[in-house]
């Protein structure tokens, strides 16, 4: 709130305190309501008010500086009046319900032109909708186009229904917030990996539109633990905020950059004519950190890899794409810095993808994919529930890492042949005994092939596994695509549970949540990693797992925290209310014959769709 001031008869500058007014404006604009669309959650109680009272006309409505605005209505053709014609300006100067049983017989009312015109008014009775603070920013209101009187009881009535409109709106503004957490770092103001994701899933879709390229850059702070051991984090954090304004100038307006986590940053540039151009734009990231930060007074200079994927050169799926980035990051730190492009590496290694493909076409042949399964558990007793099945790929000369093979097996098309794979052998686990239930990983590309549900209901027949048993875990830009909706109630309707994965790390966790047949959702791991930390940011990613938890149990979804280490993280994220839990501390990815069977009573799948669990 700004100060207003003035000056005493001395000449000295007195500081003037707030008016209510300016407090009430103040508080009301808080909520961001004015000028929204409408909302079925208070068009639902206007509607009910006009049965309940008997009244032609009900509105939710709220005062501003010279309007005032109707949030509802029902039987008002009008959204708005000035409010020097307002009834609800004066009710909300009142204590209580204000009630007007005859607007023509009032000497303030009868000259108004709602009452000598359209809709003519005759009787009024208003509720001030009160904030916590106790400021009137509104009303709920009954209209009628004949005298009327109001009894005490209808009175309190009319005050419930202020308080119910009321709880909706803090219920709306705390999603809103819990929203704009969920979307940017609480640190440096930046767009985080959710928001990222959103605008590069729209900036590819006009790149297929305009035929120009999209980058993706993945810059990461060389020896950045060095800083904050020898400055502390504090310090680190400043720097951390530093880095992103930097970063901010260095890219052009309609480019995003982003906190991924740690110190890690992503850039996405946009619009970008030809893969030459992207020069232009590592050129001015040089000259920006080329000038030293300072940290406690001194000189820092703060280097920085960053490596580079473009679309849809390099591949046109999301994750693929961030893949690339990540691993021509890695390749460039372990060079000792810098910034490198994967297709640049790409076209020096043309011989290492020819062979890892034509060996990936043979994997399966030469029994090289093995399954690996990790164990969820139930949070409060840490009894085993589910296993997640883990591709991995072991050549004689090694184990290949799946972020190396499962974006060559996208993009080259082999993911469909190889998640059959899988799907069948984590189906034959639970049919020879040796699991209870199993979750399996599936690629949009996967779920676009036409006889996906098909074939899924092909290999439970002829297993005889209970569909139940089966979770599917699909990303959020794979359960976003319009056309995988039927597929994904199909496989609803066939038993088969599907779960969320990696919640918080796609287009629009919200909307499918909301839009979406989900029984679970998995949170992604860069949520869980910092709690247990005495730090900042420690701190704030308990908070917004508190205000996940939150939305999600509302919703009645159950929830897994995925990369749980230590003991601290589990009892922590146990008193926010996530009811499973999956990471190394509970136990690593293992091939099947190291994982002893449970002991005790099996547990049983819930088979209620409101409350759906892995088991009780």
């Amino acid at each position: 709130m700004t100060l207003t001031h003035g000056t005493d008869p001395s000449g000295l500058s007195e500081v003037v305190l707030p008016t209510a007014e300016q407090l009430r404006l103040a508080a009301l604009h808080r909520f961001a309501i004015i000028d929204t669309p409408p909302e079925p959650q208070f068009d639902h109680l206007v509607q009910l008010a006009v049965r309940v009272f008997d009244m032609p006309m009900a509105l939710i409505t709220f005062v501003g500086e010279d309007r005032q605005w109707f949030k509802a209505t029902h039987g008002l053709a009008m959204s708005q009046t000035p409010r020097s014609e307002s009834f609800c300006s004066v009710a909300i100067a009142q204590d209580g319900v204000t009630v007007i049983p005859d607007a023509t017989q009032h000497e303030q009312f009868r000259t108004y032109p709602n009452v000598l015109g359209e809709p003519h008014i005759r009787s009024y009775a208003g509720a001030p909708l009160v904030t916590p603070e106790g400021q009137k920013i509104g009303t709920f209101c009954v209209i009628g186009t004949e005298p009327r009187e109001f009894s005490e009881k209808e009175q309190v009535l009319l005050a419930s229904f202020a308080q119910m409109a009321m709880a909706e709106l803090k219920w709306r503004q705390a999603l809103l917030e819990l929203g704009h957490v969920a979307m940017n770092d609480a640190l440096t103001g930046l767009p985080n990996r959710v928001q990222f994701r959103q605008h590069l899933t729209e900036a590819c879709r006009r790149a297929d539109v305009s035929g120009e390229k999209v980058v993706v850059g993945l810059l990461d702070l060389d020896r950045f633990k060095l800083i904050n051991d020898t400055f502390g984090h504090a310090e680190g954090d400043q720097l951390l905020k530093d880095v992103a304004h930097r970063l901010k100038e260095a890219v052009g307006i309609s480019d995003v950059v982003a906190r991924m986590s740690g110190d890690e940053f992503v850039l996405l540039l946009t619009d970008v004519p030809s893969v030459a151009d992207i020069a232009l734009v590592t050129k001015r990231l040089q000259d920006a950190f080329a000038v030293p930060f300072v940290i406690s007074g001194q000189e820092v200079f703060v280097h920085w890899s960053l490596g580079l994927s473009v679309y849809p050169d390099d591949a046109r799926e999301l994750d693929a794409l961030l893949g690339h980035a990540d691993a021509a990051m890695y390749r460039v730190k372990r060079a000792g810095g810098g910034y490198a492009s994967f297709q640049r590496q790409e076209d020096q290694r043309t011989t290492l993808q020819v062979e890892r493909l034509t060996a990936l076409h043979r994997a399966l042949e030469q029994d090289e994919l093995q399954l690996y399964f990790q164990p969820v558990v139930h949070a409060e007793s840490q009894a085993v529930v589910a296993h997640e099945a883990l591709l991995r790929w072991i050549r004689p000369s090694g184990m290949v890492s799946p972020l190396d093979f499962i974006p060559l097996a996208e993009t080259s098309g082999l993911i469909v042949p190889i998640g059959r794979w899988v799907l069948r052998q984590a189906v034959d686990a639970v049919k020879t005994g040796q699991l209870q239930r199993v979750s399996v990983n599936v690629s949009a590309l996967e779920i676009r092939q036409v006889d996906f549900a098909e074939h899924l209901r092909r290999v439970l027949t002829e297993s005889g596994v209970e569909p139940q048993r089966i979770w599917l875990e699909l990303t959020e830009s794979s359960m976003l695509e319009p056309r995988f909706a039927a597929v994904l109630h199909e496989l609803n309707m066939l038993g088969v549970r599907t779960a969320l994965d990696d919640f918080g790390n796609g287009y629009s966790s919200l909307t499918a949540l909301t839009n979406l047949p989900i029984q679970l959702v998995k949170i992604d791991r860069s949520f869980t990693a910092p709690i247990g930390e005495d730090t900042p940011a420690g701190k704030r990613a308990l908070e917004v797992m508190r205000g996940i938890m939150t939305l999600v149990r509302a919703l009645g979804i159950p929830t897994v925290a995925e990369g749980i280490e230590t003991p601290k993280q589990a009892d922590l994220l146990l008193k926010v209310g996530c009811t499973y839990f999956q990471g190394y501390l509970f136990g690593r990815p293992e091939p099947l014959s190291k994982h002893a069977e449970p002991s005790g009573p099996r547990p049983t799948l819930s088979t209620e769709v409101r409350n759906p669990a892995y088991g009780d």
